[in-house]
């Protein structure tokens, strides 16, 4: 049910076709995030994200929303540290339609002055908020300190200096630079036909030119993982934490023991951190954790929060977690249920057109191929016991973790945390 073109300017468009729905979602998928941008000019492709639906030299802002509201599905988009993702949810007989706004936006947005300066200073609030969001705060504090000398370690929405030194000169060079043809793919799950839906695609898209820097011109190095300590102290009734260890990058051979060891360490209630922390101790009231892969690093992610007589008890019991994951070897049984989790999350993924059309465009991106269901199960189901001990030895290795937290905490803890990481 997959196939893939390439139309004529080099735009891939890849589909699956699901023919028991009368919808489809869309995803226009652009190799442009912010780990393209350079630190004077971080935020910028956020900013972008928010301008394309500001306005084209053939409908304003106002129209495209009454367009949008008429097709009555979804229609957004999304800025990550490795793409940019426009995507629309819409009934079949509604793909042409959407794929229209998708073709204005691409051809013929017109980054206006005022609609610049409105923008940035939406993002500004937008960045005031996440700075009261202290959950996300720290994890963005944790990725500042593990990639400090690489743009994967700045905030996607960019920094208050940033955005407001953004104007439409630099705006247009950075959209002429990354946002061209050979760096786009279409991908579309649900009620379609491939070549109906490649010719549709080629009418709203034919005219894209090329981008002025190449698709594979900026997949750099891996970028090297620093440890460190960053606390944003404040006079709260919780500390939030993130703590950050290094792990394989997106297309590594080890990606799926990477997968299987966060399943087992904290995705879901019966994961060991939840178990034995939060279940067993009352420690916490939520805690888990999650595997962060990107094109040139990755990492294995340990969230939660707690109150500050427990921060220490919490550390100290995550450390030891992580500690018994190198020294110990995993019961054949945790294993399976780890695997039967993640074959679990993959096949009800499959029954959503959104989830396919997300597998399908990051598979391209990183893979360019489509990496079947099964493949997908059995590699899982691979992975070997002895993998997850080698790996977890690999990465949580003393002085080779990062944590940032946020809340009130005294310079004697922080002294005992840098001990009790290794720093």
């Amino acid at each position: 049910m997959y196939q893939k073109s390439v139309l004529n300017n080099g735009v891939r468009v890849v589909t699956e076709k699901m023919p028991d729905v009368h919808s489809l979602t869309i995803g226009i998928l652009l190799e442009v995030g912010s780990r393209h941008e350079k630190a004077e000019e971080n935020g910028i492709a956020h900013c972008i994200e928010h301008l394309l639906f500001r306005g084209t030299s053939t409908r304003d802002a106002a129209t495209l929303a009454r367009m949008i509201d008429l097709a009555g599905g979804q229609l957004g988009a999304f800025t990550t540290r490795d793409y940019t993702c426009l995507f629309a949810a819409v009934l079949d007989d509604y793909r042409t339609f959407a794929l229209d706004i998708f073709g204005d936006l691409l051809l013929h947005s017109v980054f206006e002055d005022e609609s610049i300066k409105r923008e940035q200073e939406v993002i500004i609030q937008e960045l005031e908020a996440g700075d009261e969001r202290p959950e996300k705060l720290a994890q963005q504090l944790l990725k500042n300190i593990a990639w400090n000398n690489h743009p994967l370690g700045s905030n996607i929405y960019g920094n208050r200096d940033s955005v407001a030194c953004l104007n439409r000169n630099n705006i247009i060079d950075f959209y002429l630079d990354y946002y061209g043809a050979d760096r786009i793919i279409v991908a579309a799950a649900g009620n379609l036909e491939h070549e109906d839906f490649v010719a549709q695609t080629n009418d709203a898209l034919w005219a894209l030119p090329t981008s002025r820097v190449l698709h594979a011109e900026n997949r750099g190095n891996i970028v090297d993982f620093q440890a460190g300590l960053e606390v944003k102290k404040r006079d709260s009734a919780h500390i939030y934490f993130a703590l950050g260890a290094p792990a394989p990058h997106y297309t590594s051979e080890n990606r799926y023991s990477a997968y299987v060891l966060n399943s087992l360490l904290g995705a879901g209630m019966s994961s060991r951190l939840y178990r034995q922390i939060r279940d067993e101790r009352a420690l916490v009231y939520d805690i888990g954790s999650s595997y962060h892969p990107y094109c040139e690093a990755g990492m294995l992610l340990v969230e939660g929060f707690t109150t500050p007589p427990n921060f220490i008890p919490v550390l100290y019991h995550i450390v030891e977690t992580l500690q018994s994951l190198c020294t110990e070897s995993v019961s054949e049984e945790e294993i399976w249920r780890a695997k039967e989790r993640l074959r679990g999350e993959i096949l009800l993924g499959a029954e959503s057109s959104n989830s396919r059309m997300s597998q399908l465009s990051t598979q391209e991106l990183y893979f360019g191929r489509h990496i079947q269901l099964d493949e997908l199960v059995t590699e899982i189901r691979a992975v070997s016991t002895e993998s997850i001990t080698a790996m977890a030895s690999d990465i949580f290795q003393p002085g080779n973790i990062a944590l940032a937290a946020v809340g009130a905490i005294d310079e004697l803890e922080q002294d005992y945390v840098l001990s009790l990481l290794g720093l």
